[in-house]
């Protein structure tokens, strides 16, 4: 997934460029949301997604693009700017559970998802079917291996081995 994104990111971007955002009147439906969805996963160029957000944004007041696009768009780039985000759209993986990342005013989310036509986080978060399982770090010294869950961005966590009490610690650079 990440080579065909890489290759059709820079033609994407020419369309932006020229045409602007290619909206459902434009392209059609799949075709728009094709689009939302290379955006979506260019974690590597946040300012094409800052400035596709923005694109995003004006088209759904016209109807053009789908509310739940600029959603999940919206707490992508939020992330990346280190913000909070807004729909808890975003998770990752905690103590063997899928929870919401870094996330603003969690007691009423609920109704800011339902405003733009999201379920509510619970039932969202009970789609992710499979238990995540923690990280493994291979300590090569003794043999062990160390599990962990990844960081939020910002965060460290510090690591000790189990059987020889070797120590270090990881961190997530914000980006």
């Amino acid at each position: 997934m990440l080579r065909v994104d890489a290759e059709n990111l820079p033609w994407l971007k020419g369309v932006v460029e020229a045409k602007g955002w290619p909206t459902r009147s434009m392209v059609g439906e799949d075709a728009s949301r094709a689009a939302w969805l290379l955006v979506q996963h260019a974690d590597r160029d946040p300012a094409f997604q800052r400035h596709c957000l923005e694109l995003l944004t004006a088209a759904a007041v016209e109807g053009e693009v789908g509310r739940q696009e600029v959603a999940y768009l919206t707490d992508r780039v939020y992330l990346a700017e280190g913000r909070r985000q807004v729909y808890g759209t975003q998770v990752t993986a905690r103590d063997g559970r899928w929870v919401p990342r870094s996330l603003r005013d969690p007691d009423t989310v609920d109704e800011r998802r339902a405003a733009i036509g999201l379920k509510p986080l619970q039932d969202y978060l009970a789609e992710f079917h499979d238990p995540p399982a923690p990280n493994v770090l291979p300590y090569h010294q003794c043999g062990t291996s160390i599990e962990f869950w990844t960081p939020e961005p910002g965060e460290q966590v510090q690591l000790t081995c189990p059987s020889c009490s070797w120590v270090t610690t990881i961190s997530i650079n914000p980006q």
